[in-house]
């Protein structure tokens, strides 16, 4: 016999009774009921330990690339970085282990690239590094205190320049390897182009703040804690690679 004409309020009811009858306490079936509507949310707190996690796997990979003075896997990690970023970027699916494999390779290939550079100019590791950060954090105090909006002319503006820069690094890379030089990098305009670079991957960190700011509040899936973490950890190590050759050049002149 129906008590409503609202079936949901009779299956409550029956549950209810079926509950008294049973003897299950209110307190278990409210427990099940919060684990069944309830979902882990994305937030700062958690987007920033993945990236401190993927640093220490990207930090031990270097150190053993430097100290075992590794340079011959430069360009196989380099590759191996390329094709893994694609695959992350690109895919639908959050992969965390596919992060922590990127995180390694470019590991390796950051630690060969520095002792590379050390060597020929020695002191540039730590200039390098310390560059980064400053940058960083000017970029992140820039976003926190509304300096920087990051709206849609932003987003818009940055994504074109993104891609014109990828394109302008594959055709300079094709041309270093066809001619055995630096490209575009050993004109005289080499170092405007490298300037270029690092503000351009510095600005870009701004599109990643905002993407875990907004990924929080919006209370996104705690998975996407793994996208956000990437996406920052990926243009940092652009605006260290870029700052390294900005350096170089400075040097080298």
């Amino acid at each position: 016999m129906s008590i409503s004409h609202n079936p949901m309020f009779n299956r409550a009811m029956q549950t209810g009774v079926d509950q008294a009858r049973l003897g299950i306490s209110q307190e278990a079936v409210d427990a099940e009921f919060s684990k069944i509507t309830s979902s882990a949310k994305m937030t700062v707190e958690g987007t920033a330990a993945k990236v401190f996690g993927m640093f220490l796997v990207l930090l031990a990979t270097a150190g053993v690339t430097w100290f075992m003075q590794l340079t011959a896997l430069i360009f196989p990690a380099a590759i191996a970085g390329l094709v893994l970023g694609l695959v992350a970027s690109f895919g639908k699916k959050v992969r965390p282990a596919l992060y922590v494999a990127y995180a390694a390779v470019q590991g390796v290939f950051l630690g060969g690239l520095t002792l590379v550079f050390e060597t020929m100019y020695p002191g540039i590791a730590q200039n390098a590094v310390l560059a980064t950060l400053t940058t960083a954090g000017a970029m992140f105090a820039a976003y926190r205190f509304g300096w920087i909006k990051v709206n849609a002319r932003f987003t818009r503006v940055m994504t074109f320049a993104m891609m014109g820069y990828l394109a302008f690094a594959l055709i300079n890379f094709v041309v270093s390897l066809a001619t055995n030089s630096s490209g575009a990098y050993g004109t005289g305009f080499g170092w405007i182009i490298a300037l270029a670079g690092v503000a351009l991957a510095a600005f870009t960190l701004n599109l990643d703040f905002e993407a875990i700011v907004v990924g929080s509040r919006e209370g996104l899936p705690v998975e996407n804690e793994w996208r956000a973490a990437f996406g920052l950890t990926a243009s940092l190590i652009w605006l260290y690679v870029e700052i390294l050759r900005l350096l170089a050049i400075f040097n080298r002149e």
